[in-house]
């Protein structure tokens, strides 16, 4: 988070900019105190440094540093030494200040002084940030040498959690001890004391990443009700949206947990907020006997369905709709809520699974732009895909492991070589499963007989064309056939 406003550090930035004598009226604009705080200010730095006044003040004309005792001011302040930032990084930090005191203006010297850059960085700063805020429906408002962030409150704390980045990177249980965090100790422990009471009342755990984005919520509502007047949140909920949320068990557990930051902050909050926080808990997946569950809308039924016959289309192969069903359903429910209000949860394995499962992702993300379009739905992010790119490789691997692939054995009169094959492909390979030994002049009842077979091993070349792949190999059955059979193997798990 941004560290308190310091005046007396905005007080010297401010002067050291200006060779001349500055008004004092010049100096409350600037700061945005009172005259009696100037004054107070002045006194307080002049006063602490011991090798004579370091602002000088001439009646008529106002104030002025002393520019080389400034220096050495600063070499023995540590604390007035700017750490250097890139120009986005720059844009980052003034959007989170921005953001965590919307809709109130906040003076544009103030916002980029710490930064000394000039007025035409300045400028394109704004220009820049006035896109970036766009993706969020939020407005970057200039009026009378000050900057606001307008917009409804929803949009506010989406890109208060996407522009702060560590609300992406953190650790649930690093939390506690990571000071290098920059948290609000007493805050971190509070939130975590209401994830564990939502917990208990559910008889759930809320697993990563979906407590991290609870707690992101839970931070970023603290956050502002201390900045900003809870009476500016103003974003309303309709009356039917109200009713139908407080049909649901998790509404008495969302309304507790409201209750209890009210108490925290010392001060009321909107009903919003219990809507805001029960939208996020049915964005989440949750573990636990009461978490899974069989009963499902018409829509996530549909989208699920969907997702499994695309993702067999996809990779060639026959996803068992039976066993991925309910776990697929329990996870695409409330990611359907996440789309519609516009939550995100951040994927931090996505570049691991696209690297690992690159083929499965592809064909989930194309599957999702058609589920998107077929349900009127917003488009579905990499992070989504990336959560249900595992699912679909967790059924085609545990299918891998459960329907070995069946083989047959060749060799030109069905015996002997082919028995040795046999023995040394089964010590081996003990996944495959070696339907049978045949000769190979019986090749034309192959199709016939061994319809479900999926490869022939053959120790003789085959002339006639036969309806099922085979691989030349050596009775011996070498190192080089047994490298030549595994990738086989791959090729036909993976449908190429």
């Amino acid at each position: 988070m941004s560290s308190k406003s310091n005046h007396e550090q905005d007080l010297l930035l401010f002067l050291s900019k200006n060779q001349g004598y500055v008004t004092s009226k010049d100096l409350l604009e600037v700061l945005n105190v009172s005259q009696k705080t100037v004054y107070r200010l002045i006194n307080k730095i002049n006063n602490e440094y011991v090798d004579g006044p370091l602002i000088l003040s001439e009646r008529g004309r106002g104030y002025k540093l002393d520019y080389e005792k400034y220096i050495n001011y600063q070499k023995g302040n540590k604390k007035y030494k700017e750490k250097h930032f890139s120009p986005s990084e720059r844009r980052k930090r003034i959007m989170e200040e921005l953001l965590l005191s919307s809709p109130k203006p906040i003076n544009i010297y103030h916002l980029f002084s710490k930064y000394y850059v000039g007025d035409s960085v300045t400028f394109n700063d704004e220009q820049i940030m006035t896109e970036e805020l766009k993706k969020y429906n939020l407005v970057l408002e200039r009026k009378n040498r000050t900057l606001a962030i307008l917009g409804e409150e929803v949009n506010i704390r989406k890109a208060i959690k996407d522009i702060i980045e560590i609300f992406n990177t953190i650790d649930i249980d690093d939390l506690k001890r990571n000071q290098e965090l920059n948290f609000n100790q007493y805050d971190v422990l509070f939130i975590l004391d209401q994830l564990r009471k939502i917990e208990e009342d559910l008889d759930i755990t809320i697993p990563y990443p979906y407590n991290v984005n609870i707690f992101s919520h839970l931070y970023i509502l603290l956050s502002r009700s201390r900045k900003v007047p809870t009476k500016l949140f103003t974003d309303n909920i309709s009356s039917e949206e109200m009713e139908n949320m407080k049909k649901d068990i998790l509404y008495p557990v969302a309304k507790a947990i409201v209750y209890n930051i009210e108490k925290y902050l010392n001060s009321p909050l909107p009903d919003s907020e219990i809507y805001f926080l029960y939208q996020y808990l049915v964005s989440s997946r949750m573990q636990g006997p009461l978490a899974i569950t069989s009963t499902f809308s018409s829509e996530v039924i549909q989208v699920t369905k969907t997702y499994i016959e695309g993702m067999s289309t996809s990779l060639g192969i026959d996803i068992d709709s039976q066993s991925i069903f309910i776990d697929l359903a329990n996870h695409i429910k409330p990611m359907l809520n996440r789309l519609v209000h516009k939550i995100r949860v951040k994927n931090s394995l996505l570049s691991q699974i696209k690297i690992t499962y690159e083929e499965v992702f592809l064909g989930v993300t194309n599957v999702s732009e058609w589920v998107s379009e077929k349900f009127n739905l917003p488009a579905i992010n990499d992070d989504e895909n990336g959560f249900l790119t595992l699912y679909f490789a967790r059924a085609i691997e545990t299918a891998q492991h459960q329907r070995p692939i069946k083989i047959l054995i060749m060799c030109t009169t069905g015996i002997g070589t082919s028995e040795l094959l046999k023995a040394k492909v089964s010590k081996k390979f003990p996944e495959l499963e070696i339907v049978d030994v045949v000769a190979s002049r019986n090749t034309q009842m192959l199709k016939e007989k061994y319809s479900d077979a999926q490869l022939i091993l053959s120790t003789v070349h085959i002339k006639e064309e036969v309806p099922i792949p085979y691989l030349l190999v050596s009775a011996m059955f070498t190192m080089d056939d047994q490298k030549r059979l595994q990738g086989k193997i791959e090729e036909i798990y993976h449908g190429d």
